[in-house]
Protein backbone atom coordinates (compact mmCIF):
# COMPACT_ATOMS: atom_id res chain seq x y z
CA UNK A 1 0.00 0.00 0.00
CA UNK A 2 1.29 3.43 -0.94
CA UNK A 3 1.87 5.92 1.86
CA UNK A 4 1.72 9.69 1.60
CA UNK A 5 3.31 11.91 4.25
CA UNK A 6 1.74 15.35 4.66
CA UNK A 7 3.55 17.83 6.88
CA UNK A 8 2.02 21.20 7.76
CA UNK A 9 3.21 24.13 9.86
CA UNK A 10 1.48 24.90 13.12
CA UNK A 11 0.25 28.51 13.25
CA UNK A 12 2.42 31.15 14.87
CA UNK A 13 0.91 32.77 18.00
CA UNK A 14 0.70 36.13 16.21
CA UNK A 15 -1.01 34.84 13.05
CA UNK A 16 -4.72 34.43 12.32
CA UNK A 17 -6.43 32.09 9.87
CA UNK A 18 -3.62 29.56 9.49
CA UNK A 19 -5.59 26.40 8.60
CA UNK A 20 -2.85 24.30 6.95
CA UNK A 21 -2.46 21.89 9.89
CA UNK A 22 -6.22 21.55 10.41
CA UNK A 23 -6.83 20.83 6.72
CA UNK A 24 -4.14 18.13 6.74
CA UNK A 25 -5.70 16.41 9.75
CA UNK A 26 -9.18 16.55 8.21
CA UNK A 27 -7.85 14.95 5.03
CA UNK A 28 -6.12 12.14 6.97
CA UNK A 29 -9.28 11.42 9.00
CA UNK A 30 -11.65 11.42 6.02
CA UNK A 31 -9.39 9.76 3.44
CA UNK A 32 -10.88 6.66 1.81
CA UNK A 33 -8.47 6.10 -1.06
CA UNK A 34 -6.19 3.16 -1.77
CA UNK A 35 -3.14 4.83 -0.14
CA UNK A 36 -2.39 5.60 3.49
CA UNK A 37 -2.26 9.22 4.63
CA UNK A 38 0.07 10.21 7.46
CA UNK A 39 -0.31 13.79 8.75
CA UNK A 40 2.41 15.39 10.89
CA UNK A 41 2.74 18.93 12.25
CA UNK A 42 5.89 21.03 12.00
CA UNK A 43 6.93 23.62 14.58
CA UNK A 44 7.30 27.00 12.81
CA UNK A 45 11.04 27.27 13.53
CA UNK A 46 13.96 26.89 11.13
CA UNK A 47 16.02 24.32 13.05
CA UNK A 48 13.19 22.33 14.68
CA UNK A 49 11.08 22.04 11.50
CA UNK A 50 14.01 20.56 9.55
CA UNK A 51 14.73 18.02 12.28
CA UNK A 52 11.10 16.86 12.52
CA UNK A 53 10.81 16.55 8.76
CA UNK A 54 13.86 14.28 8.52
CA UNK A 55 12.61 12.13 11.43
CA UNK A 56 9.15 11.67 9.87
CA UNK A 57 10.62 10.68 6.51
CA UNK A 58 12.97 8.17 8.13
CA UNK A 59 10.16 6.68 10.26
CA UNK A 60 7.38 6.29 7.68
CA UNK A 61 9.39 5.81 4.46
CA UNK A 62 6.67 7.47 2.39
CA UNK A 63 6.01 7.10 -1.32
CA UNK A 64 5.19 10.82 -1.60
CA UNK A 65 5.79 13.84 0.66
CA UNK A 66 3.91 17.13 0.74
CA UNK A 67 4.75 20.25 2.71
CA UNK A 68 1.70 22.47 3.31
CA UNK A 69 2.13 26.10 4.36
CA UNK A 70 -0.25 29.06 4.65
CA UNK A 71 0.54 32.18 2.62
CA UNK A 72 -1.29 35.16 4.22
CA UNK A 73 -1.11 37.09 0.91
CA UNK A 74 -2.14 34.25 -1.40
CA UNK A 75 -4.91 34.74 -3.93
CA UNK A 76 -4.97 31.07 -5.02
CA UNK A 77 -3.67 27.63 -4.13
CA UNK A 78 -0.05 27.80 -5.26
CA UNK A 79 2.22 24.93 -6.32
CA UNK A 80 5.91 25.94 -5.91
CA UNK A 81 8.31 24.70 -8.58
CA UNK A 82 11.77 25.72 -7.28
CA UNK A 83 13.32 25.61 -3.79
CA UNK A 84 15.99 28.28 -3.36
CA UNK A 85 19.12 27.73 -1.20
CA UNK A 86 18.56 30.98 0.66
CA UNK A 87 17.23 31.95 4.08
CA UNK A 88 15.94 35.52 4.12
CA UNK A 89 13.24 35.56 6.81
CA UNK A 90 10.78 38.48 6.69
CA UNK A 91 9.65 37.79 10.30
CA UNK A 92 11.18 35.87 13.25
CA UNK A 93 10.15 32.24 13.75
CA UNK A 94 8.57 30.66 16.86
CA UNK A 95 12.00 30.56 18.60
CA UNK A 96 12.87 34.15 17.65
CA UNK A 97 15.40 33.25 14.93
CA UNK A 98 15.43 35.42 11.78
CA UNK A 99 18.23 34.47 9.38
CA UNK A 100 19.09 37.05 6.70
CA UNK A 101 20.97 36.32 3.45
CA UNK A 102 22.29 32.96 4.60
CA UNK A 103 22.27 29.62 2.70
CA UNK A 104 19.98 26.82 3.77
CA UNK A 105 22.78 24.28 3.27
CA UNK A 106 26.27 25.62 2.69
CA UNK A 107 27.90 24.38 -0.53
CA UNK A 108 24.65 22.87 -1.87
CA UNK A 109 23.10 23.71 -5.26
CA UNK A 110 21.44 27.11 -5.56
CA UNK A 111 18.06 25.60 -6.37
CA UNK A 112 16.24 22.25 -6.41
CA UNK A 113 13.17 21.51 -8.52
CA UNK A 114 10.01 19.97 -7.22
CA UNK A 115 9.21 16.39 -8.21
CA UNK A 116 5.45 16.87 -7.99
CA UNK A 117 3.33 16.95 -11.19
CA UNK A 118 2.86 20.69 -10.68
CA UNK A 119 0.93 21.56 -13.83
CA UNK A 120 -1.36 18.52 -13.54
CA UNK A 121 -2.17 19.52 -9.96
CA UNK A 122 -3.12 23.04 -11.03
CA UNK A 123 -5.31 21.72 -13.85
CA UNK A 124 -7.07 19.26 -11.49
CA UNK A 125 -7.78 22.01 -8.96
CA UNK A 126 -9.09 24.33 -11.69
CA UNK A 127 -11.34 21.54 -12.97
CA UNK A 128 -12.98 21.40 -9.54
CA UNK A 129 -13.53 25.16 -9.54
CA UNK A 130 -10.73 25.97 -7.09
CA UNK A 131 -8.33 28.88 -7.75
CA UNK A 132 -4.87 27.52 -8.46
CA UNK A 133 -1.61 28.71 -10.03
CA UNK A 134 2.07 27.87 -10.50
CA UNK A 135 4.91 29.78 -8.83
CA UNK A 136 8.51 30.02 -10.03
CA UNK A 137 10.17 29.88 -6.60
CA UNK A 138 9.22 29.78 -2.94
CA UNK A 139 11.17 32.91 -1.84
CA UNK A 140 13.45 32.91 1.25
CA UNK A 141 11.10 32.29 4.19
CA UNK A 142 10.50 29.34 6.50
CA UNK A 143 8.41 27.37 3.94
CA UNK A 144 11.22 27.65 1.38
CA UNK A 145 13.74 26.48 4.00
CA UNK A 146 11.83 23.23 4.68
CA UNK A 147 11.13 22.80 0.94
CA UNK A 148 14.85 22.92 0.15
CA UNK A 149 15.74 20.48 2.96
CA UNK A 150 13.08 18.03 1.75
CA UNK A 151 14.21 18.07 -1.87
CA UNK A 152 17.85 17.57 -0.84
CA UNK A 153 16.99 14.62 1.44
CA UNK A 154 14.83 12.89 -1.19
CA UNK A 155 16.99 13.71 -4.22
CA UNK A 156 18.06 10.07 -4.57
CA UNK A 157 14.78 8.46 -3.45
CA UNK A 158 12.89 9.13 -6.61
CA UNK A 159 9.56 9.87 -4.84
CA UNK A 160 7.28 12.85 -5.59
CA UNK A 161 7.79 15.70 -3.12
CA UNK A 162 7.21 19.43 -3.02
CA UNK A 163 5.59 22.50 -1.41
CA UNK A 164 1.98 23.67 -1.73
CA UNK A 165 0.86 27.02 -0.34
CA UNK A 166 -2.77 27.59 0.62
CA UNK A 167 -4.74 30.80 1.33
CA UNK A 168 -5.73 31.68 4.91
CA UNK A 169 -9.08 30.75 6.40
CA UNK A 170 -9.71 34.27 7.74
CA UNK A 171 -10.18 37.17 5.33
CA UNK A 172 -7.29 39.59 5.01
CA UNK A 173 -6.68 42.71 2.95
CA UNK A 174 -6.04 41.72 -0.68
CA UNK A 175 -6.00 37.96 0.10
CA UNK A 176 -8.36 35.09 -0.64
CA UNK A 177 -9.99 33.30 2.30
CA UNK A 178 -11.14 29.69 2.02
CA UNK A 179 -12.82 27.59 4.71
CA UNK A 180 -10.75 24.79 6.19
CA UNK A 181 -13.12 22.20 4.70
CA UNK A 182 -12.43 23.59 1.22
CA UNK A 183 -8.69 23.45 1.90
CA UNK A 184 -9.03 19.80 2.91
CA UNK A 185 -10.83 19.01 -0.37
CA UNK A 186 -8.11 20.86 -2.30
CA UNK A 187 -5.43 18.73 -0.59
CA UNK A 188 -7.47 15.62 -1.46
CA UNK A 189 -7.31 16.59 -5.12
CA UNK A 190 -3.56 17.17 -4.84
CA UNK A 191 -2.97 13.73 -3.32
CA UNK A 192 -5.18 12.00 -5.90
CA UNK A 193 -3.28 13.70 -8.72
CA UNK A 194 0.09 12.74 -7.24
CA UNK A 195 -1.04 9.11 -6.92
CA UNK A 196 -2.50 9.11 -10.42
CA UNK A 197 -6.05 8.51 -9.21
CA UNK A 198 -9.00 10.22 -10.87
CA UNK A 199 -10.70 12.81 -8.63
CA UNK A 200 -13.98 11.64 -7.15
CA UNK A 201 -16.90 13.10 -9.06
CA UNK A 202 -20.27 13.63 -7.48
CA UNK A 203 -22.87 11.28 -8.97
CA UNK A 204 -25.19 13.03 -11.37
CA UNK A 205 -28.71 13.41 -10.11
CA UNK A 206 -31.12 11.15 -11.94
CA UNK A 207 -33.85 13.05 -13.75
CA UNK A 208 -37.30 12.57 -12.34
CA UNK A 209 -39.44 10.46 -14.66
CA UNK A 210 -43.00 11.54 -15.24
CA UNK A 211 -45.63 8.81 -14.83
CA UNK A 212 -46.66 7.21 -18.11
CA UNK A 213 -50.07 8.21 -19.44
CA UNK A 214 -52.55 5.34 -19.25
CA UNK A 215 -55.60 5.96 -21.48
CA UNK A 216 -57.45 3.04 -19.85
CA UNK A 217 -57.04 4.27 -16.32
CA UNK A 218 -60.29 4.39 -14.37
CA UNK A 219 -59.16 6.93 -11.82
CA UNK A 220 -59.12 10.38 -13.41
CA UNK A 221 -56.99 11.74 -10.61
CA UNK A 222 -54.18 9.33 -11.57
CA UNK A 223 -54.11 10.36 -15.23
CA UNK A 224 -51.34 12.65 -16.37
CA UNK A 225 -52.62 15.91 -17.84
CA UNK A 226 -51.28 16.06 -21.37
CA UNK A 227 -52.58 19.55 -22.19
CA UNK A 228 -53.72 22.37 -19.95
CA UNK A 229 -57.46 22.52 -19.49
CA UNK A 230 -58.91 25.60 -21.14
CA UNK A 231 -61.05 27.64 -18.86
CA UNK A 232 -64.53 28.15 -20.41
CA UNK A 233 -66.15 31.41 -19.35
CA UNK A 234 -69.41 30.93 -17.52
CA UNK A 235 -72.52 31.68 -19.61
CA UNK A 236 -74.48 34.72 -18.44
CA UNK A 237 -77.78 33.93 -16.70
CA UNK A 238 -80.82 33.80 -19.00
CA UNK A 239 -83.28 36.58 -18.27
CA UNK A 240 -86.98 35.80 -18.93
CA UNK A 241 -89.25 38.78 -19.46
CA UNK A 242 -92.81 38.16 -18.15
CA UNK A 243 -95.50 38.43 -20.83
CA UNK A 244 -99.25 37.73 -21.13
CA UNK A 245 -98.96 36.35 -24.65
CA UNK A 246 -99.44 32.59 -24.89
CA UNK A 247 -96.22 30.63 -25.23
CA UNK A 248 -95.65 28.81 -28.44
CA UNK A 249 -95.72 25.09 -28.06
CA UNK A 250 -92.35 23.53 -28.75
CA UNK A 251 -92.39 20.40 -30.87
CA UNK A 252 -91.69 17.21 -28.99
CA UNK A 253 -88.17 15.85 -29.54
CA UNK A 254 -88.01 13.05 -32.03
CA UNK A 255 -87.26 9.66 -30.57
CA UNK A 256 -83.74 8.42 -31.23
CA UNK A 257 -84.93 4.78 -31.32
CA UNK A 258 -86.23 3.37 -34.64
CA UNK A 259 -89.87 2.10 -34.72
CA UNK A 260 -90.49 -1.59 -34.29
CA UNK A 261 -90.65 -3.66 -37.46
CA UNK A 262 -94.17 -3.93 -38.88
CA UNK A 263 -95.63 -1.20 -36.68
CA UNK A 264 -96.44 2.27 -37.94
CA UNK A 265 -94.93 5.09 -36.00
CA UNK A 266 -97.68 6.67 -33.85
CA UNK A 267 -98.67 10.16 -34.83
CA UNK A 268 -98.16 12.82 -32.27
CA UNK A 269 -101.45 14.18 -30.92
CA UNK A 270 -101.31 17.35 -28.89
CA UNK A 271 -102.82 17.09 -25.48
CA UNK A 272 -106.32 18.65 -25.29
CA UNK A 273 -106.89 21.04 -22.43
CA UNK A 274 -109.64 19.94 -20.01
CA UNK A 275 -113.09 21.57 -20.37
CA UNK A 276 -113.90 23.51 -17.26
CA UNK A 277 -117.63 23.72 -16.37
CA UNK A 278 -118.37 26.60 -14.03
CA UNK A 279 -120.38 25.56 -10.97
CA UNK A 280 -124.06 26.56 -10.84
CA UNK A 281 -125.18 29.35 -8.52
CA UNK A 282 -128.32 31.39 -7.85
CA UNK A 283 -126.85 34.35 -9.68
CA UNK A 284 -125.86 32.49 -12.80
CA UNK A 285 -129.35 32.74 -14.31
CA UNK A 286 -129.45 29.11 -15.39
CA UNK A 287 -132.20 26.98 -13.79
CA UNK A 288 -131.44 23.28 -13.83
CA UNK A 289 -134.15 21.08 -15.21
CA UNK A 290 -135.55 18.74 -12.65
CA UNK A 291 -136.20 15.26 -13.93
CA UNK A 292 -138.32 13.21 -11.48
CA UNK A 293 -137.33 9.61 -11.04
CA UNK A 294 -139.30 7.11 -13.13
CA UNK A 295 -141.04 4.46 -10.93
CA UNK A 296 -140.26 0.90 -11.72
CA UNK A 297 -143.25 -1.05 -13.24
CA UNK A 298 -145.12 -3.47 -10.95
CA UNK A 299 -144.55 -7.12 -11.66
CA UNK A 300 -147.40 -8.90 -13.52
CA UNK A 301 -149.63 -11.19 -11.46
CA UNK A 302 -149.56 -14.82 -12.40
CA UNK A 303 -152.86 -16.79 -12.34
CA UNK A 304 -153.41 -18.99 -9.33
CA UNK A 305 -153.65 -22.70 -9.84
CA UNK A 306 -155.01 -23.63 -6.39
CA UNK A 307 -158.73 -23.07 -7.33
CA UNK A 308 -159.04 -19.71 -5.60
CA UNK A 309 -160.47 -17.08 -7.91
CA UNK A 310 -158.17 -14.27 -8.69
CA UNK A 311 -160.77 -11.66 -7.68
CA UNK A 312 -160.74 -12.95 -4.08
CA UNK A 313 -156.88 -12.87 -3.84
CA UNK A 314 -155.48 -10.10 -1.67
CA UNK A 315 -154.32 -7.15 -3.62
CA UNK A 316 -150.85 -5.77 -3.18
CA UNK A 317 -150.65 -2.47 -1.36
CA UNK A 318 -150.29 0.50 -3.58
CA UNK A 319 -146.93 2.16 -3.54
CA UNK A 320 -146.66 5.59 -2.06
CA UNK A 321 -146.67 8.37 -4.50
CA UNK A 322 -143.32 10.07 -5.12
CA UNK A 323 -142.79 13.27 -3.07
CA UNK A 324 -143.17 16.61 -4.81
CA UNK A 325 -140.15 18.90 -4.80
CA UNK A 326 -140.60 22.69 -4.67
CA UNK A 327 -139.65 24.80 -7.64
CA UNK A 328 -137.02 27.57 -7.60
CA UNK A 329 -139.64 30.27 -7.60
CA UNK A 330 -141.23 28.76 -4.49
CA UNK A 331 -137.82 28.50 -2.83
CA UNK A 332 -136.90 32.11 -3.60
CA UNK A 333 -140.34 33.53 -2.59
CA UNK A 334 -140.55 31.33 0.49
CA UNK A 335 -144.03 30.10 -0.47
CA UNK A 336 -144.61 26.45 -0.88
CA UNK A 337 -147.81 24.70 -1.98
CA UNK A 338 -149.42 22.35 0.50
Amino acid sequence: MARVLITAFEPLPSTMGDGAADASRILAETWQGSAEIVARDLIPAYTESSRRLRASVAKHLPDAVLVIATDPDATAITVERLAVNLDDAPVPDAHGAQPIDSPVVAGAPAGLWTTLPAREIVDALAARGLPARLSVNAGGGLANHVFYVLQRELAEWGVPSGLVRVPPTAPAAGALALPVEVLAEALRTVVQTVLGEAPEEAPAAEPELEPAFDPEATQPFLMAIQEPIAETPAAPPRMVTPTLAPLEEEPAPASSLPPAAGRPEPAFEPEQPPVLVPPWGPTSGDVPVYEPPVPAPAPAREPRTDGVPTSHAPEAPAEDEAPRHPTWDEIISGKTAD
